[in-house]
């Protein structure tokens, strides 16, 4: 009667890992989200300058992903990376979908330092998941 307890408490426990974290994970689909036409928007507000990055969100995957975080890259003209800026959003992109997008970074250089900007998602996870 214990074995047969605890072969069930092991299977209910697999079934919530499964709600809770379900696969894919992100890692396993890096791919899956690509970011098109980005563009590096300067303003200078009354705070200091800022840079808005713009683009264009596609979901390729069959999978519908939220929480998303994304990493923005600043490169000079030679190719050197100078800066980068981080955000959050908890949006989800939905499978085959895609969405426009704005990260607001503060520059801590000069503005001719920063020659492009490549804007990446480092990390999402699965919509299916329940709670957090």
């Amino acid at each position: 009667m214990l074995v047969c307890y605890f072969a069930l408490l092991g299977m209910a426990l697999n079934g919530l890992g499964r709600m809770f974290d379900p696969r894919p994970h992100y890692s396993e689909a890096l791919g899956a989200l690509q970011i098109l036409e980005p563009r590096m928007n300067w303003l200078d507000a009354t705070n200091g300058p800022q840079i808005y990055v713009t683009g264009i969100l596609t979901n390729q995957s069959p999978v519908a992903w939220k929480d998303l975080e994304f990493e923005c890259r600043f490169f000079d003209t030679d190719g050197v990376m100078v800066d980068v800026g981080n955000a959050s959003f908890m949006w989800t992109i939905q499978a085959h979908d895609d969405l426009a997008f704005r990260v607001r970074v503060t520059p801590v250089r000069p503005a001719a330092d920063y020659g492009r900007v490549k804007p990446l998602v480092s990390a999402a996870r699965n919509a299916r998941a329940v709670f957090f």
